[in-house]
């Protein structure tokens, strides 16, 4: 890009930017029966908390700071639902569930539906999926003087069927104004994941880098390493994505909300 001034992300976060948060949910066999003590969506009778809810509870909170609406997609991927292996599907009955709470129950209450966990963990369909909505929202917001911008939070045990089909969708999503966060739960080696993570870091997807790791065993019990861990790329693709095409922020608003996310974010 040429002589385009670098603006900054709280430049774009006071100017109004619309951030929303999509949740994504691994539901494959690799996680382990929900009815088994030692399964990683064991919903404990004693209220105990599993770490697809700590992560849901924790990570939610610090990116739903810059989601002004509150309303969350929320699908899950690797179920198998009536026959049928989807790999992305709505969690809950409504498009959008509202808060982190939301999140949480339309996550727990999938256990109440039929269906059963498939062999294969796909992370295309949602990428995907995520990409087209990042990209249509974001043509509608500036048809009207705004700007959108979308973070795909996906949360898996990391067992990742086809790394090469996950890295194809990281590539055809690098245009989108989509920044993926791929949380590990569990104590997996995270070979793969790390893999995604180190392919778009090191320019392997041909564009941007859209895609973060995090292993949320080292930084579940520690809140502002946590933080940092999530918040580690975003700002820098935020902002890659609108200065590219030349896309000052909207003259600040210095709204109290958009204060508190960057003071946040800047801890």
């Amino acid at each position: 890009l040429s002589t385009q001034k670098r603006f900054s992300f709280v430049d774009y976060v006071n100017g109004g930017l619309d951030l929303q948060l999509t949740v994504a949910i691994d539901f494959a066999a690799s996680n382990g029966e929900p009815n088994d003590p030692t399964s990683l969506h064991y919903l404990h009778p004693d209220g105990k908390l599993n770490d697809y809810e700590k992560a849901i509870i924790a990570i939610g909170k610090i990116l739903s700071d810059y989601d002004s609406d509150q309303q969350f997609p929320v699908v899950g991927f690797g179920a198998e639902i009536d026959g049928e292996i989807q790999h992305c599907f709505q969690l809950g009955p409504v498009p959008q569930v509202f808060g982190v709470e939301g999140i949480l129950e339309a996550y727990r209450n999938q256990f109440d539906t039929d269906f059963d966990m498939s062999e294969s963990t796909v992370f295309r369909e949602v990428i995907t999926h995520a990409a087209e909505q990042a990209r249509e929202n974001q043509k509608l917001a500036m048809d009207v003087g705004d700007q959108y911008y979308q973070i795909l939070l996906i949360l898996t045990d990391g067992r990742v069927t086809s790394v090469e089909s996950a890295k194809e969708a990281i590539r055809a999503a690098s245009d989108a104004p989509l920044s993926i966060v791929i949380v590990g739960i569990g104590r997996s080696h995270f070979s793969q994941l790390n893999e995604l993570d180190n392919f778009g870091e090191f320019g392997g997807n041909g564009g941007r880098d859209i895609c973060q790791f995090v292993e949320f065993e080292k930084h579940k019990n520690n809140k502002v390493s946590l933080t940092q861990a999530t918040l580690d790329e975003i700002p820098d693709q935020v902002v890659d994505y609108f200065h590219d095409r030349e896309i000052a922020p909207i003259p600040s608003l210095y709204s109290s909300r958009n204060l508190i996310v960057a003071d946040e974010a800047d801890d």
